[in-house]
């Protein structure tokens, strides 16, 4: 959660401090310009603050398409535990905060149905059912379009491996 919401907010902390970057650039410049022409840096620090513009203002694209309900959509992914729907809540709250559109939860490791539980799986399923039911009654998740990604019998690692799971998910 952390880590994303961090990534998250790049665009808005690299573009203020850009920001200033360029601010205290334009200061330093007026009353060093003549020193620099000297020995011909001029050249070069004007490419270095053009470089800096252009990755603020690519920042300011990422930072409005994070926010474009039209082309964009964050999906939280969750396990069926407590404390991973907890932090998934969290995770919605700051989003809707920020403005990023979060529509769908998936909730992935969902123990299949059995016919012979046994104690350990039959423990394990309640675990989840209790988790999935707190999704219901949770106000920052309740309202997104719930869907499960069934635990399998294999890491799911590698385009194909993605794509059987995403199979299955999108059914």
């Amino acid at each position: 959660q952390g880590h994303t919401l961090r990534l998250l907010s790049l665009p808005d902390f690299l573009d203020a401090s850009i920001g200033k970057i360029l601010k205290l650039r334009s200061k330093i410049a007026s009353a060093t310009s003549a020193i620099k022409s000297v020995f011909g840096q001029e050249v070069q620090q004007q490419d270095a603050a053009n470089k800096l513009e252009q990755l603020r203002e690519r920042m300011v694209k990422v930072r409005e398409l994070f926010r474009d309900t039209e082309s964009t959509e964050f999906i939280i992914v969750t396990i069926p535990t407590v404390m991973a729907i907890s932090e998934s809540a969290r995770l919605h709250s700051s989003l809707q905060k920020e403005s990023v559109p979060v529509r769908r939860l998936i909730v992935n490791q969902v123990l299949p149905p059995s016919s012979s539980d046994c104690k350990f799986c039959a423990i394990k399923r309640k675990d989840q059912a209790r988790a999935l039911d707190m999704i219901k009654s949770d106000p920052e998740l309740m309202g997104l379009n719930i869907m499960q990604a069934p635990l399998v019998d294999m890491e799911i690692r590698g385009v194909p491996a993605l794509k059987f799971l995403g199979d299955i998910v999108w059914k």
